[in-house]
């Protein structure tokens, strides 16, 4: 007799596990709360489905998961759809996408793979009780209870939860023993002081940024930046958000705006700059560098006036204002809510679970995709835990 499995979640990660254990053999029943399975791979890249990344060193990688490591050693996403017919396209910095431009392409390649190998899939399913039966487990959905030999948990963490992944089952695992590490919004806006940011709202600018706690910096990145209301955003910000939902208020971003510049550089460039435009408003300065309005808001950041002829800028608005071209900086005031977040940092600790993903505390439960305590980068990076710790807890399941 095939052994029975439940996955509980049918996104990206859950999908995966189906799959996994249902090519080994198993009977397979995914349940998942939504209408339909994977809305959120729909909505991953802009709708094109950044789907991996030919880099999976675990340095793009945070959280207290260790068995992340070997199991993501040597996956490779594009090889895994290959073998459901999807084929892909890698741009220069590694990322890969379905070479149709459509996540559609990537859900429907899922959705066949899981039909043509039995996975039966039960929508508007949401599990609300979890329970051993004997030397079985049961799920208890809605009026519906399933029991199976083992269980694969893949509901999600608590980011779009709009897409049905709003942490529903934390609770529930938590009465069961599990340590929760605090779930965060992350890869999202980085909020700010409004008054920093309102008059910029709109523009983008290229930089390198930086988190900064007291006089260290934890992490820097570059790329591009981008301003709204009450926020910073942009790849760059997004991975520096778990940060800044670890942090708060105690944490800074710090920008450079001339990162290819030396300090002699960028002063050599001011005075040139003021030699060219001497006879002009100052507010129009540094147009040559930036849009107007971020030349005109370093400028008064600096002590300056925007009116005065260039010419007429003091010496100590100029030193001021060099130093803010290679050290502009942003109070932190949290993140932004995880309906904005595209990944939760935080979940299931690694000290609960096997190298497999198997519970250590109830023999029979797997954990897999978000669920767990693993958050990765912007750059495809979160899908590739999905699939591979989806295969990895379908196939045990399946076999053990």
């Amino acid at each position: 007799m095939s052994r029975s499995v439940i996955v509980v979640g049918g996104g990206a990660s859950g999908l995966a596990a189906a799959i996994a254990a249902a090519e080994l053999g198993a009977f397979v029943t995914l349940l998942e709360q939504l209408p339909r399975v994977g809305k959120k791979i729909l909505l991953t890249g802009n709708g094109r489905c950044n789907l991996g990344n030919q880099d999976t060193n675990d340095s793009h990688f945070h959280g207290t998961l260790p068995q992340s490591k070997q199991i993501l050693a040597g996956f490779d996403a594009a090889q895994y759809f290959r073998r459901f017919g999807l084929l892909t396209r890698t741009d220069a910095e590694g990322r890969i996408y379905p070479m149709s431009g459509t996540a559609a392409s990537v859900l429907d390649a899922l959705r066949f793979a899981a039909a043509q190998k039995g996975v039966r899939t039960l929508c508007e399913k949401q599990v609300t009780a979890i329970m051993p039966k004997g030397n079985k487990w049961q799920v208890t959905a809605g009026d519906s209870v399933f029991t199976a030999d083992a269980l694969i948990l893949a509901s999600g963490g608590s980011a779009a939860p709009n897409c049905g992944t709003d942490g529903n089952l934390l609770p529930l695992l938590k009465k069961m023993g599990y340590t929760i590490n605090t779930p965060r919004p992350a890869l999202c806006p980085v909020l700010t002081e409004p008054q920093t940011v309102r008059a910029l709202k709109g523009l983008r600018v290229r930089a390198e940024a930086s988190a900064v706690l007291g006089d260290r910096i934890l992490k820097t990145e570059s790329g591009e930046v981008q301003f709204t209301e009450q926020a910073l955003s942009g790849i760059c910000i997004f991975n520096l958000s778990r940060l800044a939902a670890m942090h708060g208020d105690k944490m800074q971003i710090a920008l450079n705006l001339l990162p290819s510049f030396s300090d002699a550089e960028t002063e050599s460039l001011l005075h040139e700059l003021l030699h060219q435009r001497g006879d002009l408003p100052a507010g129009d300065l540094l147009t040559g560098l930036f849009p107007k309005r971020i030349g005109e808001m370093l400028l008064r950041q600096a002590g300056g006036s925007c009116n005065i002829p260039a010419s007429e800028i003091s010496d100590d608005t100029q030193k001021k204002l060099l130093s803010l071209l290679h050290d502009l900086r942003f109070p932190v005031k949290g993140t932004a809510s995880f309906s904005q977040a595209q990944v939760t940092a935080g979940g299931i600790a690694g000290q609960c679970v096997s190298k497999t993903l198997e519970s250590k505390l109830h023999r029979g439960i797997w954990f897999c995709g978000e669920l767990l305590d693993l958050d990765g980068d912007c750059g495809g990076y979160n899908l590739t835990w999905c699939w591979a710790s989806g295969q990895t807890a379908g196939s045990n399941a399946a076999k053990s």
